[in-house]
Protein backbone atom coordinates (compact mmCIF):
# COMPACT_ATOMS: atom_id res chain seq x y z
CA UNK A 1 0.00 0.00 0.00
CA UNK A 2 1.18 3.39 -0.68
CA UNK A 3 1.42 5.53 2.29
CA UNK A 4 2.95 8.67 3.39
CA UNK A 5 4.12 10.18 6.60
CA UNK A 6 3.77 14.10 8.06
CA UNK A 7 5.84 15.19 11.05
CA UNK A 8 6.04 18.49 12.29
CA UNK A 9 8.20 20.82 14.93
CA UNK A 10 6.33 24.29 16.50
CA UNK A 11 9.70 26.47 16.58
CA UNK A 12 12.90 26.65 13.86
CA UNK A 13 15.45 25.65 16.71
CA UNK A 14 18.48 23.99 16.49
CA UNK A 15 16.64 21.33 18.34
CA UNK A 16 13.59 21.18 17.21
CA UNK A 17 15.50 20.84 13.52
CA UNK A 18 17.30 17.35 14.84
CA UNK A 19 13.86 16.11 16.34
CA UNK A 20 12.73 16.76 12.65
CA UNK A 21 15.26 14.54 11.44
CA UNK A 22 14.90 11.91 13.86
CA UNK A 23 11.21 11.67 13.15
CA UNK A 24 12.56 11.53 9.31
CA UNK A 25 14.71 8.36 10.02
CA UNK A 26 12.47 6.89 12.35
CA UNK A 27 9.28 6.74 9.68
CA UNK A 28 11.87 5.34 6.71
CA UNK A 29 12.00 2.54 8.96
CA UNK A 30 8.69 2.16 10.91
CA UNK A 31 6.86 2.37 7.39
CA UNK A 32 9.03 -0.01 5.73
CA UNK A 33 8.77 -2.74 8.12
CA UNK A 34 4.81 -2.40 7.89
CA UNK A 35 5.54 -3.65 4.24
CA UNK A 36 3.84 -0.38 3.06
CA UNK A 37 5.40 1.85 0.35
CA UNK A 38 6.33 5.11 1.96
CA UNK A 39 6.45 7.39 -1.39
CA UNK A 40 7.13 10.81 0.44
CA UNK A 41 7.29 12.26 3.95
CA UNK A 42 5.62 15.99 4.32
CA UNK A 43 7.10 18.11 6.94
CA UNK A 44 6.76 21.35 8.26
CA UNK A 45 8.87 23.57 10.75
CA UNK A 46 8.55 26.27 13.30
CA UNK A 47 3.96 25.80 12.42
CA UNK A 48 1.60 25.46 15.41
CA UNK A 49 -0.84 23.23 15.30
CA UNK A 50 -3.40 25.47 15.88
CA UNK A 51 -3.07 27.37 12.99
CA UNK A 52 -3.84 25.27 9.36
CA UNK A 53 -3.52 27.42 6.80
CA UNK A 54 -0.16 28.45 6.95
CA UNK A 55 1.06 24.84 7.35
CA UNK A 56 2.32 24.55 3.29
CA UNK A 57 3.34 20.50 3.51
CA UNK A 58 0.09 20.03 5.08
CA UNK A 59 -1.90 21.40 2.27
CA UNK A 60 0.41 19.22 -0.60
CA UNK A 61 -0.19 16.51 1.40
CA UNK A 62 -4.66 17.37 1.36
CA UNK A 63 -3.75 17.98 -2.34
CA UNK A 64 -2.30 14.58 -2.79
CA UNK A 65 -4.72 12.54 -1.12
CA UNK A 66 -7.56 14.22 -3.05
CA UNK A 67 -5.20 13.10 -6.22
CA UNK A 68 -5.40 9.43 -4.99
CA UNK A 69 -1.55 9.33 -4.77
CA UNK A 70 -1.80 7.14 -0.88
CA UNK A 71 -4.18 5.46 0.70
CA UNK A 72 -2.65 5.54 4.01
CA UNK A 73 -1.01 8.51 6.39
CA UNK A 74 1.49 8.06 9.53
CA UNK A 75 1.38 10.44 11.73
CA UNK A 76 3.17 10.38 15.25
CA UNK A 77 0.16 11.17 17.21
CA UNK A 78 -2.82 13.58 16.87
CA UNK A 79 -0.52 16.90 17.98
CA UNK A 80 1.37 16.59 15.15
CA UNK A 81 -1.74 17.23 12.98
CA UNK A 82 -4.35 19.40 14.83
CA UNK A 83 -4.56 21.11 18.31
CA UNK A 84 -8.00 21.82 16.67
CA UNK A 85 -10.79 19.67 17.09
CA UNK A 86 -13.23 21.24 14.29
CA UNK A 87 -9.98 21.50 11.69
CA UNK A 88 -9.17 17.64 12.47
CA UNK A 89 -13.22 16.48 12.05
CA UNK A 90 -13.21 18.21 8.58
CA UNK A 91 -9.94 17.31 7.86
CA UNK A 92 -9.93 13.40 9.20
CA UNK A 93 -13.45 12.84 7.75
CA UNK A 94 -12.29 14.24 4.06
CA UNK A 95 -9.33 11.92 4.44
CA UNK A 96 -12.10 9.19 5.25
CA UNK A 97 -14.19 9.50 2.37
CA UNK A 98 -10.71 9.69 0.14
CA UNK A 99 -10.29 5.87 1.73
CA UNK A 100 -7.09 6.91 3.32
CA UNK A 101 -6.61 5.73 6.79
CA UNK A 102 -4.89 7.04 9.40
CA UNK A 103 -2.18 5.27 11.18
CA UNK A 104 -1.00 6.56 14.59
CA UNK A 105 2.54 5.49 16.38
CA UNK A 106 1.86 6.23 19.78
CA UNK A 107 -1.34 4.05 19.90
CA UNK A 108 0.44 1.05 21.25
CA UNK A 109 2.13 -0.56 18.64
CA UNK A 110 0.59 1.78 16.13
CA UNK A 111 -2.54 0.93 14.46
CA UNK A 112 -5.61 2.58 12.32
CA UNK A 113 -8.22 4.56 13.93
CA UNK A 114 -11.94 4.48 13.62
CA UNK A 115 -13.62 7.96 13.78
CA UNK A 116 -15.24 8.03 17.01
CA UNK A 117 -11.69 7.93 19.07
CA UNK A 118 -10.07 10.15 16.38
CA UNK A 119 -12.41 12.90 17.40
CA UNK A 120 -12.45 12.03 21.16
CA UNK A 121 -8.65 12.20 21.33
CA UNK A 122 -8.39 16.04 19.03
CA UNK A 123 -11.17 17.33 21.80
CA UNK A 124 -8.50 15.88 24.08
CA UNK A 125 -5.63 17.63 22.54
CA UNK A 126 -7.84 20.70 21.89
CA UNK A 127 -8.10 21.09 25.96
CA UNK A 128 -4.12 20.29 26.73
CA UNK A 129 -3.43 22.96 23.97
CA UNK A 130 -5.54 25.42 25.96
CA UNK A 131 -3.20 24.21 29.18
CA UNK A 132 -0.39 24.69 27.78
CA UNK A 133 -1.29 28.53 26.75
CA UNK A 134 -2.63 29.21 30.40
CA UNK A 135 0.19 28.01 31.60
CA UNK A 136 2.36 30.19 29.67
CA UNK A 137 0.88 33.18 29.97
CA UNK A 138 2.25 34.60 32.89
CA UNK A 139 5.42 34.06 31.50
CA UNK A 140 5.56 36.14 28.97
CA UNK A 141 3.52 38.45 30.64
CA UNK A 142 6.63 38.96 33.18
CA UNK A 143 8.79 39.20 30.21
CA UNK A 144 7.30 41.94 28.42
CA UNK A 145 7.08 44.23 31.46
CA UNK A 146 10.88 43.50 31.90
CA UNK A 147 11.13 45.00 28.82
CA UNK A 148 11.83 41.24 26.49
CA UNK A 149 13.66 42.34 23.13
CA UNK A 150 12.76 40.19 20.12
CA UNK A 151 14.93 36.98 19.28
CA UNK A 152 15.50 38.65 15.54
CA UNK A 153 15.90 42.15 14.89
CA UNK A 154 18.04 43.67 11.59
CA UNK A 155 20.95 45.54 12.92
CA UNK A 156 21.32 43.59 15.98
CA UNK A 157 22.98 40.28 17.49
CA UNK A 158 20.84 39.20 20.31
CA UNK A 159 23.06 38.37 23.42
CA UNK A 160 20.34 37.15 25.97
CA UNK A 161 16.50 38.17 26.19
CA UNK A 162 16.90 41.72 27.39
CA UNK A 163 19.76 42.46 25.05
CA UNK A 164 20.52 43.61 21.99
CA UNK A 165 24.20 44.21 20.26
CA UNK A 166 24.24 46.36 17.49
CA UNK A 167 25.67 44.47 14.62
CA UNK A 168 28.23 46.98 12.45
CA UNK A 169 27.07 45.83 9.24
CA UNK A 170 23.78 45.82 9.52
CA UNK A 171 23.73 48.85 11.24
CA UNK A 172 25.27 51.19 8.67
CA UNK A 173 22.41 49.18 5.96
CA UNK A 174 19.46 50.48 8.56
CA UNK A 175 20.95 53.70 8.65
CA UNK A 176 20.90 53.50 4.30
CA UNK A 177 17.29 52.33 4.48
CA UNK A 178 16.28 55.41 6.71
CA UNK A 179 18.65 57.70 3.97
CA UNK A 180 16.99 56.49 0.99
CA UNK A 181 13.54 56.43 2.34
CA UNK A 182 13.65 60.15 4.12
CA UNK A 183 16.93 62.29 1.89
CA UNK A 184 16.57 60.08 -1.34
CA UNK A 185 13.19 59.91 -1.57
CA UNK A 186 12.80 55.94 -2.50
CA UNK A 187 9.85 53.91 -2.17
CA UNK A 188 9.83 51.16 0.03
CA UNK A 189 9.26 48.44 -3.11
CA UNK A 190 12.35 50.26 -4.58
CA UNK A 191 14.51 50.01 -1.44
CA UNK A 192 13.62 46.15 -0.96
CA UNK A 193 14.52 45.43 -4.65
CA UNK A 194 18.00 47.62 -4.03
CA UNK A 195 18.46 45.38 -0.74
CA UNK A 196 18.12 42.06 -2.68
CA UNK A 197 20.49 43.15 -5.78
CA UNK A 198 23.20 44.57 -3.17
CA UNK A 199 22.42 40.71 -1.88
CA UNK A 200 21.91 42.27 1.87
CA UNK A 201 21.08 39.30 3.99
CA UNK A 202 17.74 39.11 6.16
CA UNK A 203 17.55 38.45 9.53
CA UNK A 204 16.57 35.20 9.30
CA UNK A 205 17.24 31.91 7.65
CA UNK A 206 15.53 30.30 4.71
CA UNK A 207 15.81 26.79 4.52
CA UNK A 208 19.18 26.63 6.50
CA UNK A 209 20.47 28.72 4.06
CA UNK A 210 21.66 32.55 3.64
CA UNK A 211 18.01 34.66 3.07
CA UNK A 212 18.08 37.83 0.31
CA UNK A 213 14.17 37.98 -0.22
CA UNK A 214 13.76 41.65 1.00
CA UNK A 215 10.30 42.94 0.39
CA UNK A 216 7.74 46.13 0.85
CA UNK A 217 6.85 44.65 4.22
CA UNK A 218 10.06 43.65 5.81
CA UNK A 219 11.34 47.49 4.74
CA UNK A 220 8.21 49.12 6.25
CA UNK A 221 8.73 47.20 9.54
CA UNK A 222 12.42 48.68 9.99
CA UNK A 223 11.08 52.54 8.65
CA UNK A 224 8.51 52.14 11.61
CA UNK A 225 10.04 50.05 14.57
CA UNK A 226 11.16 52.27 17.38
CA UNK A 227 13.85 49.94 18.57
CA UNK A 228 16.07 51.95 16.41
CA UNK A 229 16.10 55.31 18.76
CA UNK A 230 16.03 52.83 21.71
CA UNK A 231 12.50 52.28 22.82
CA UNK A 232 11.37 48.89 23.09
CA UNK A 233 7.55 47.98 23.36
CA UNK A 234 5.79 44.90 24.30
CA UNK A 235 2.17 43.92 24.66
CA UNK A 236 0.97 46.31 21.49
CA UNK A 237 -1.03 43.03 20.69
CA UNK A 238 -2.45 39.78 22.55
CA UNK A 239 -3.65 36.44 21.18
CA UNK A 240 -7.73 36.97 20.95
CA UNK A 241 -8.22 32.82 19.94
CA UNK A 242 -5.20 30.29 20.17
CA UNK A 243 -7.19 27.73 17.81
CA UNK A 244 -7.80 30.54 15.04
CA UNK A 245 -4.82 32.49 15.98
CA UNK A 246 -6.57 35.62 15.54
CA UNK A 247 -4.73 38.67 17.35
CA UNK A 248 -5.97 42.02 18.81
CA UNK A 249 -4.76 45.34 19.42
CA UNK A 250 -4.36 46.63 22.58
CA UNK A 251 -4.84 50.02 23.89
CA UNK A 252 -2.09 51.86 24.30
CA UNK A 253 -2.14 52.19 28.06
CA UNK A 254 -1.63 48.27 28.02
CA UNK A 255 1.83 48.61 26.08
CA UNK A 256 5.28 48.05 28.03
CA UNK A 257 7.61 50.64 27.33
CA UNK A 258 11.26 50.25 27.96
CA UNK A 259 13.74 52.64 26.84
CA UNK A 260 17.26 51.90 25.85
CA UNK A 261 19.25 54.23 24.52
CA UNK A 262 22.14 52.11 23.92
CA UNK A 263 19.91 50.70 20.98
CA UNK A 264 20.17 53.84 19.30
CA UNK A 265 20.81 53.55 15.80
CA UNK A 266 19.14 56.78 14.04
CA UNK A 267 18.56 60.11 15.09
CA UNK A 268 14.70 60.75 16.62
CA UNK A 269 14.37 63.54 14.07
CA UNK A 270 15.13 61.27 11.23
CA UNK A 271 12.70 58.26 12.82
CA UNK A 272 10.25 61.35 13.15
CA UNK A 273 10.51 62.24 9.46
CA UNK A 274 9.70 59.37 8.08
CA UNK A 275 7.02 58.76 10.75
CA UNK A 276 5.62 61.66 8.64
CA UNK A 277 6.70 60.73 5.41
CA UNK A 278 4.68 56.87 5.69
CA UNK A 279 1.94 58.70 7.06
CA UNK A 280 1.75 61.20 4.16
CA UNK A 281 1.83 58.38 1.49
CA UNK A 282 -1.03 56.67 3.29
CA UNK A 283 -3.20 59.36 3.39
CA UNK A 284 -2.32 59.84 -0.84
CA UNK A 285 -3.02 56.32 -1.60
CA UNK A 286 -6.25 56.25 0.31
CA UNK A 287 -7.68 59.40 -2.20
CA UNK A 288 -6.28 56.82 -4.89
CA UNK A 289 -9.30 53.93 -5.89
CA UNK A 290 -8.39 51.31 -3.82
CA UNK A 291 -6.06 48.28 -5.48
CA UNK A 292 -7.57 45.74 -3.89
CA UNK A 293 -10.85 46.37 -5.48
CA UNK A 294 -9.45 47.88 -8.77
CA UNK A 295 -9.99 45.04 -11.30
CA UNK A 296 -11.93 41.92 -11.52
CA UNK A 297 -9.84 39.62 -9.79
CA UNK A 298 -7.78 41.98 -7.77
CA UNK A 299 -6.32 40.65 -4.54
CA UNK A 300 -8.70 37.06 -5.44
CA UNK A 301 -5.92 34.80 -7.47
CA UNK A 302 -3.30 33.41 -4.74
CA UNK A 303 -0.20 31.93 -5.60
CA UNK A 304 -0.07 28.37 -3.82
CA UNK A 305 3.62 28.20 -3.25
CA UNK A 306 4.45 31.78 -2.03
CA UNK A 307 1.22 32.90 -1.09
CA UNK A 308 1.25 36.49 -2.56
CA UNK A 309 -2.01 37.76 -4.61
CA UNK A 310 -1.45 37.96 -8.31
CA UNK A 311 -0.95 40.88 -10.31
CA UNK A 312 -2.49 42.32 -13.28
CA UNK A 313 -0.63 43.36 -16.57
CA UNK A 314 -1.70 44.65 -19.80
CA UNK A 315 0.38 45.15 -23.55
CA UNK A 316 -0.83 46.95 -25.99
CA UNK A 317 0.80 44.47 -29.62
CA UNK A 318 -1.00 45.84 -31.91
CA UNK A 319 -3.15 49.49 -32.31
CA UNK A 320 -6.21 47.48 -33.94
CA UNK A 321 -6.69 45.20 -31.27
CA UNK A 322 -7.73 45.15 -27.48
CA UNK A 323 -4.85 45.14 -25.45
CA UNK A 324 -3.86 41.58 -24.12
CA UNK A 325 -4.15 41.16 -20.04
CA UNK A 326 -2.82 38.51 -17.90
CA UNK A 327 -1.99 38.17 -13.97
CA UNK A 328 0.91 36.34 -12.50
CA UNK A 329 2.82 36.46 -9.25
CA UNK A 330 3.43 39.60 -7.56
CA UNK A 331 6.12 38.17 -5.79
CA UNK A 332 7.63 36.73 -8.66
CA UNK A 333 7.46 39.66 -10.67
CA UNK A 334 8.45 41.96 -8.48
CA UNK A 335 11.76 40.48 -6.88
CA UNK A 336 12.58 37.84 -9.45
CA UNK A 337 12.15 34.13 -10.09
CA UNK A 338 14.02 33.38 -7.20
CA UNK A 339 11.77 34.21 -4.98
CA UNK A 340 8.84 32.32 -5.78
CA UNK A 341 9.26 28.23 -5.77
CA UNK A 342 6.10 28.28 -8.19
CA UNK A 343 7.09 27.56 -11.86
CA UNK A 344 6.32 30.74 -13.96
CA UNK A 345 2.50 30.85 -14.67
CA UNK A 346 0.65 33.32 -16.51
CA UNK A 347 -2.87 33.39 -16.72
CA UNK A 348 -4.86 35.22 -19.53
CA UNK A 349 -7.28 37.62 -18.15
CA UNK A 350 -9.90 37.17 -20.91
CA UNK A 351 -9.37 33.22 -20.40
CA UNK A 352 -10.58 33.13 -16.62
CA UNK A 353 -13.62 34.65 -17.17
CA UNK A 354 -14.54 32.58 -19.59
CA UNK A 355 -13.75 29.71 -17.51
CA UNK A 356 -15.09 30.85 -14.67
CA UNK A 357 -18.64 32.12 -16.38
CA UNK A 358 -18.31 28.39 -17.97
CA UNK A 359 -18.07 26.73 -14.16
CA UNK A 360 -20.86 28.86 -12.58
CA UNK A 361 -23.44 28.42 -15.79
CA UNK A 362 -22.41 24.09 -14.84
CA UNK A 363 -23.02 24.79 -11.26
CA UNK A 364 -25.86 26.69 -11.73
CA UNK A 365 -27.84 24.52 -14.34
CA UNK A 366 -27.12 21.71 -11.72
CA UNK A 367 -27.64 23.80 -8.66
CA UNK A 368 -29.76 21.10 -7.08
CA UNK A 369 -26.95 18.60 -7.27
CA UNK A 370 -24.35 21.32 -6.05
CA UNK A 371 -26.49 22.69 -3.78
CA UNK A 372 -27.13 19.28 -1.99
CA UNK A 373 -23.06 19.12 -2.53
CA UNK A 374 -22.72 22.05 -0.12
CA UNK A 375 -25.23 21.31 2.22
CA UNK A 376 -24.13 17.83 2.34
CA UNK A 377 -20.38 18.89 3.75
CA UNK A 378 -22.26 21.04 5.81
CA UNK A 379 -24.10 18.52 7.70
CA UNK A 380 -21.25 16.19 7.42
CA UNK A 381 -19.31 18.70 9.72
CA UNK A 382 -22.01 19.24 12.02
CA UNK A 383 -22.93 15.60 12.56
CA UNK A 384 -19.37 14.64 13.36
CA UNK A 385 -18.83 17.71 15.75
CA UNK A 386 -21.97 16.78 17.98
CA UNK A 387 -20.86 13.20 17.95
CA UNK A 388 -19.37 13.32 21.04
CA UNK A 389 -21.95 15.08 23.12
CA UNK A 390 -25.16 13.41 21.13
CA UNK A 391 -27.55 12.38 23.52
CA UNK A 392 -26.87 14.80 26.55
CA UNK A 393 -29.31 16.06 28.96
CA UNK A 394 -28.07 19.15 30.20
CA UNK A 395 -30.34 19.81 32.92
CA UNK A 396 -29.18 16.02 34.32
CA UNK A 397 -25.38 16.83 33.85
CA UNK A 398 -25.58 20.35 35.79
CA UNK A 399 -27.37 18.44 38.29
CA UNK A 400 -25.05 15.76 38.68
CA UNK A 401 -22.71 17.82 38.71
CA UNK A 402 -23.75 19.95 41.55
CA UNK A 403 -24.69 16.25 43.39
CA UNK A 404 -20.74 15.75 42.68
CA UNK A 405 -19.38 18.78 43.73
CA UNK A 406 -21.45 18.49 47.05
CA UNK A 407 -19.72 15.20 47.94
CA UNK A 408 -16.27 16.34 47.41
CA UNK A 409 -17.15 19.05 49.99
CA UNK A 410 -19.03 16.66 52.37
CA UNK A 411 -15.82 14.44 52.34
CA UNK A 412 -13.45 17.23 52.99
CA UNK A 413 -15.59 18.20 56.04
CA UNK A 414 -15.23 14.82 57.22
CA UNK A 415 -11.30 14.75 57.01
CA UNK A 416 -11.56 18.46 58.82
CA UNK A 417 -13.55 17.27 61.50
CA UNK A 418 -11.43 14.07 61.68
CA UNK A 419 -14.06 11.93 61.26
CA UNK A 420 -12.18 10.16 58.46
CA UNK A 421 -8.42 10.24 57.42
CA UNK A 422 -7.44 12.65 55.00
CA UNK A 423 -5.86 9.89 52.63
CA UNK A 424 -9.45 8.16 53.25
CA UNK A 425 -11.02 11.26 51.51
CA UNK A 426 -8.24 12.20 49.03
CA UNK A 427 -9.34 8.41 47.71
CA UNK A 428 -13.12 8.54 47.92
CA UNK A 429 -11.91 12.02 45.96
CA UNK A 430 -10.46 10.44 43.20
CA UNK A 431 -13.46 9.02 41.03
CA UNK A 432 -15.96 11.65 42.04
CA UNK A 433 -12.76 14.41 40.54
CA UNK A 434 -12.48 12.56 37.15
CA UNK A 435 -15.92 12.00 37.09
CA UNK A 436 -16.34 16.10 37.01
CA UNK A 437 -13.89 16.18 34.91
CA UNK A 438 -15.50 14.56 31.98
CA UNK A 439 -19.14 16.06 32.44
CA UNK A 440 -17.45 19.52 32.28
CA UNK A 441 -16.09 18.59 29.26
CA UNK A 442 -18.59 17.16 27.68
CA UNK A 443 -20.80 20.49 29.01
CA UNK A 444 -18.32 22.61 27.39
CA UNK A 445 -18.45 21.00 23.79
CA UNK A 446 -22.24 20.97 24.20
CA UNK A 447 -22.09 24.58 24.34
CA UNK A 448 -19.56 25.31 21.75
CA UNK A 449 -21.43 22.65 19.62
CA UNK A 450 -24.14 24.68 19.34
CA UNK A 451 -22.88 28.08 18.60
CA UNK A 452 -20.71 26.49 15.98
CA UNK A 453 -24.07 24.50 14.40
CA UNK A 454 -26.08 27.94 14.45
CA UNK A 455 -22.56 29.55 12.54
CA UNK A 456 -22.72 26.60 10.25
CA UNK A 457 -26.06 26.86 8.75
CA UNK A 458 -26.51 30.25 8.82
CA UNK A 459 -22.97 30.46 6.72
CA UNK A 460 -24.66 28.37 4.48
CA UNK A 461 -27.98 29.75 4.15
CA UNK A 462 -27.00 33.31 3.28
CA UNK A 463 -24.14 32.24 0.70
CA UNK A 464 -26.82 29.98 -1.23
CA UNK A 465 -28.81 32.91 -1.20
CA UNK A 466 -27.05 34.81 -2.58
CA UNK A 467 -25.41 32.05 -5.40
CA UNK A 468 -28.49 31.63 -6.66
CA UNK A 469 -29.00 35.05 -7.26
CA UNK A 470 -25.63 35.52 -8.43
CA UNK A 471 -25.17 36.07 -12.56
CA UNK A 472 -21.18 36.35 -13.94
CA UNK A 473 -22.04 36.85 -17.50
CA UNK A 474 -22.90 40.83 -16.63
CA UNK A 475 -21.11 43.49 -15.91
CA UNK A 476 -19.87 42.65 -12.21
CA UNK A 477 -17.26 43.92 -9.59
CA UNK A 478 -14.64 42.53 -7.60
CA UNK A 479 -16.93 43.32 -4.45
CA UNK A 480 -19.78 41.21 -6.55
CA UNK A 481 -17.53 38.62 -7.40
CA UNK A 482 -15.96 38.25 -4.05
CA UNK A 483 -19.49 37.74 -2.29
CA UNK A 484 -19.72 34.38 -4.23
CA UNK A 485 -15.86 33.34 -4.37
CA UNK A 486 -13.36 33.31 -1.51
CA UNK A 487 -9.91 33.02 -3.67
CA UNK A 488 -8.50 31.69 -6.69
CA UNK A 489 -5.84 29.71 -6.11
CA UNK A 490 -3.13 28.59 -8.24
CA UNK A 491 -1.12 25.32 -7.70
CA UNK A 492 -0.41 24.88 -11.53
CA UNK A 493 -1.74 25.84 -14.57
CA UNK A 494 -3.46 22.80 -14.60
CA UNK A 495 -4.87 23.09 -11.07
CA UNK A 496 -6.85 25.96 -10.39
CA UNK A 497 -8.58 25.73 -7.98
CA UNK A 498 -11.71 28.13 -6.88
CA UNK A 499 -13.07 28.28 -3.21
CA UNK A 500 -16.26 29.69 -2.94
CA UNK A 501 -17.20 32.21 -0.06
CA UNK A 502 -18.85 30.09 2.13
CA UNK A 503 -18.01 30.72 6.07
CA UNK A 504 -15.11 33.06 6.45
CA UNK A 505 -13.45 30.66 9.58
CA UNK A 506 -14.59 27.50 8.87
CA UNK A 507 -12.24 26.21 6.63
CA UNK A 508 -13.37 22.93 6.19
CA UNK A 509 -16.57 24.29 4.38
CA UNK A 510 -14.82 26.37 1.83
CA UNK A 511 -13.86 23.21 -0.06
CA UNK A 512 -11.82 23.88 -3.14
CA UNK A 513 -13.81 22.94 -6.63
CA UNK A 514 -10.62 22.64 -9.68
CA UNK A 515 -11.62 24.38 -12.94
CA UNK A 516 -9.96 21.92 -14.98
CA UNK A 517 -12.70 19.22 -13.81
CA UNK A 518 -15.19 21.94 -15.66
CA UNK A 519 -13.30 23.57 -18.10
CA UNK A 520 -10.68 22.53 -20.79
CA UNK A 521 -7.40 24.04 -20.06
CA UNK A 522 -5.88 23.44 -24.13
CA UNK A 523 -2.41 23.78 -23.33
CA UNK A 524 -2.08 24.80 -27.47
CA UNK A 525 -4.02 28.02 -26.69
CA UNK A 526 -2.67 31.42 -26.34
CA UNK A 527 -6.04 32.06 -24.96
CA UNK A 528 -5.37 29.81 -21.45
CA UNK A 529 -3.46 29.86 -18.38
CA UNK A 530 -0.41 28.87 -19.66
CA UNK A 531 3.37 28.24 -18.74
CA UNK A 532 5.21 30.77 -20.17
CA UNK A 533 9.38 30.26 -21.05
Amino acid sequence: MDAVAYIRVSTNKEEQELSLENQREFFEKYVGNRNDTLIRIYSDKGKSATKMKNRKDLQRLLSAARRGEFQRLYVKDISRLFRNTLDFITVSRELANLGVQLHLVNMGEGKDIDMFTLNLMAMIAENESQKISERTKFGKQFSKERGIVPNFVFGYDRTDKYTLVPNPEESRWVQKIFDLYTEEEWGMAKIAKFLYESHVKTKKLKDGQPNYNWSQISVGRILTNPIYIGTVINGKESMKDIFTSQRQKNPKEEWYVSERPEFRIISDEQFEKAQQIKEKNAKQYCQREKRSNKHLFSNLIKCNSCGFSYRRYQKQYSPNRPPKVWWTCSKRSSYGSGRCDSEYIRIDEDWLKSALNTLFKSLLNDRESFFTLVETRCNSIIKEYIRNTSGIVLEEVENRLDELKQERERLKTLAVKALITMDEAEHDMIPINEEIEKLSFRLNETNKTREITQKIKASIQAFLNTFSAFDFSGNITNEELKKVVKEIRVVSKNEIYVYFNIAEDIEGLNFPINISDVVEIDTDSNNRAQRCT
